[in-house]
């Protein structure tokens, strides 16, 4: 056991973390990083990159399809599965090597074990079996989420899995049930519907992607059945039996119960908070065990900061990138304004949904009267050569015509929605996005056309 010392100790190198000990680094402080996994945490190793990766797999054999009706060749005789797998994790590696790349560029240290604060600038590093006690002046939890599996549902890695084992990618189910209609839950199944998967969603509430915006989530609902992929909404998995290596699975809709025979089960809800990194320190948490902080990422104890997952949904990789580059910035004592900010939510299914700020449904339980702007794709010339037709633009504002939400259903929808971020942060009107002139022919058109509408005055569609 040794005794080393430095300004700030990071617990966890994903999303939030990374991003608060390069930033730290960036202000001159002496930064250690402990990590028990690998650098860059659930999102490059197990969740946005690979994810991602995968979707843009599956994209590509929809764009193939379009190509086709474009009067282009292309023979498609289905996916090398060790092939996408590989293609896969070389995109993690890439992208795990540029940020160890960037920590011996600025000079952050790193540990690699399992850390456990043991007192209020003290952190144990359990590294196979050796044990190091570091000290510092400050001391940052990124340690996220983890899978928790459904009652009555334990993985097994075989007929019960999660979404870490779906992403090992070692085959593609013949029938595949997933549980939770939530952006894993949909983004999973778009993956495995396009690798030739016969899928089916059960969703215990009453719409897909519950809090996000009503309208735009029927019309995705409508766009995945016709796409192949079944979804029942208020529905749920009541009880499931293995035999011949097939799952009966009864199924409890609001039709009654059915039986469904399928060759997998895929559990995407239910995570919990990984704040056990403490022992004798009394950190205060709430009722589902996320770390409490106050405005400037504290938590009950001053020495010690949380930021990221553990401390809470929106469980969101960008959210953290924010909340980490805000406590290296507090930490370092530089003394701007903490506020909250408008934080995206983006769904990657095909095509995706994006949202940022107050749905319609939100905004009128709030009292507000509200004013709606709506524009389709299928009237976006550039939508229209895309092939790209299905989706929706929907702003909501008040009866001033301050812009309260953007929700976006369609191609690159997780681009447009930084316009809807920006136009939200710095309190725009529907106005300014109106009257701001967008070129010609592009996508970003769409939001400004959605705009006019809700003025009343949209060129290329009846107001």
């Amino acid at each position: 056991m040794k005794n080393s010392k430095f300004d700030v100790i990071v617990i966890g190198a994903g999303p939030g973390g990374y991003p608060c000990a390069i930033r730290l680094a960036q202000l001159k402080k002496k930064v250690l990083v402990v990590e028990e996994k690998e650098i860059g945490g659930l999102c490059v190793n197990w969740g946005c990159i690979p994810t991602k990766a995968l979707l843009y797999a599956a994209e590509t054999t929809d764009l193939m399809v379009r190509a086709k009706r474009m009067g282009i060749q292309i023979e498609v005789k289905g996916t090398d599965i060790d092939t996408l797998r590989t293609w896969k994790d070389n995109s993690v590696k890439r992208l795990r090597s540029g940020i160890e790349y960037l920590f011996r560029q600025y000079g952050v240290s790193r540990r690699e074990g399992r850390a456990r604060i043991v007192a209020e600038t003290k952190v144990e590093v359990n590294q196979e079996n050796k044990l190091e006690i570091i000290e510092a002046d400050a001391i940052v939890i990124a340690t996220g989420t983890e899978t928790a599996p459904l009652p009555g549902f334990a993985f097994d890695g075989k007929y019960i899995t999660s979404t870490d084992d779906a992403l090992l990618l070692r085959d593609v189910p013949g029938v595949l049930l997933v549980i939770g209609a939530g952006a894993g839950g949909l983004e999973m199944a778009t993956i495995f519907s396009r690798l030739g998967s016969r899928v089916t969603v059960v969703e215990i509430m009453d719409q897909i992607l519950p809090g996000m915006e009503t309208e735009l989530c029927s019309a995705l609902a409508k766009i995945l059945a016709k796409s192949g992929i079944t979804v029942h909404t208020s529905s749920s998995v009541v009880r499931y039996t293995v035999e011949s290596n097939k799952i009966r699975a009864t199924l409890k809709k609001p039709d009654g119960e059915t039986v469904e025979t399928i060759d997998r089960i895929l559990v995407t809800v239910g995570r919990k908070p990984v704040s056990g990194v403490f022992k004798d320190i009394d950190i205060k948490l709430d009722s589902k065990g996320y770390i409490r902080v106050d405005d400037s990422l504290r938590t009950s104890v001053p020495t010690i900061y949380a930021i990221g997952d553990v401390t809470g949904p929106p469980l969101l990789a960008h959210k953290a990138t924010h909340q980490g580059i805000q406590c290296a910035e507090t930490i370092a004592g530089e003394n701007h304004p903490l506020r909250s900010h408008p934080v995206p939510a983006c769904v990657f299914t095909i095509p995706p949904l994006a949202s940022v700020g107050m749905t319609e449904s939100e905004a009128r339980s709030k009292g507000i009267e509200v004013r709606i702007g709506r524009f389709p794709y299928r009237v976006s010339g550039k939508a229209l050569v895309m092939g790209e037709t299905d989706g929706l633009v929907k702003l909501i504002a008040d009866d001033k015509g301050r812009l309260l939400g953007v929700h976006i259903l369609g191609v690159e929808s997780s681009s447009l929605i930084g316009e809807g971020v920006l136009a939200l942060d710095k309190g725009l009107l529907v106005d300014d996005i109106a009257s701001a002139i967008h070129p010609h022919p592009s996508l970003s058109e769409i939001v400004m056309e959605a705009a006019a509408n809700l003025l009343k005055k949209s060129i290329n569609i009846v107001n």
